[in-house]
This record gives C-alpha cells, structure tokens and sequence, in this order.
C-alpha cells in the first residue's frame, strides 16, 4: 500500500485554551473548510481519514476536481490583476 505525503503534526495540546476550542470549532466537512483573511483563502482543514474507512473514489475525483477547477479560478484571477498592475506601470 503506497503511503501518503509526509504531513506535520502540529500538537494542539501545547496551544491556549482559545486556539483549541477554535480549532475544535471547525466543520468536519468531507471535502475541508477554507478559512479566510480578509476575504482570502489561506488555509484548507481536511478531516483525518483513517486508513481502516474505505475511500469513494467517485467523492474523491469530485473533490478533487472542484479543488482544481478553484485553483484554475484563483490562478486567472491572480494573472489577470498582476497584468493590470504591468500594464498600469508600462
């Protein structure tokens, strides 16, 4: 069985009573939570999916697929506001 990508482990038992409840706060959704800043994504939580749970692939290419397809959007949004900035200096 292939193992997959080594993760860090950040260990909540050190952090402030605050940064637990927050992080225990968050949905468990099967395809993650984003937080935001200021209206940015900056952070993706996945839920932990234990080895022994059988894995649908058909959820796993849609999530996958979404994943993408956000990415894609991101990146045209990105490139098309780094082109008016060029184009605002040349």
């Amino acid at each position: 069985m292939r193992k997959g990508p080594e993760m860090r482990h950040i260990k909540l038992d050190r952090e402030t009573v605050q940064v637990k409840r927050f992080v225990l706060s968050l949905p468990v959704e099967p395809d993650g939570s984003i937080l935001e800043l200021k209206g940015e994504p900056v952070l993706r939580v996945m839920p932990v999916i234990e080895q022994e749970q059988a894995v649908d692939k058909a959820k796993l290419k849609a999530a996958i697929l979404r994943r993408r397809n956000e990415s894609r959007r991101l990146n045209e949004e990105w490139e098309a506001a780094d082109r008016e900035v060029w184009d605002q200096t040349a």
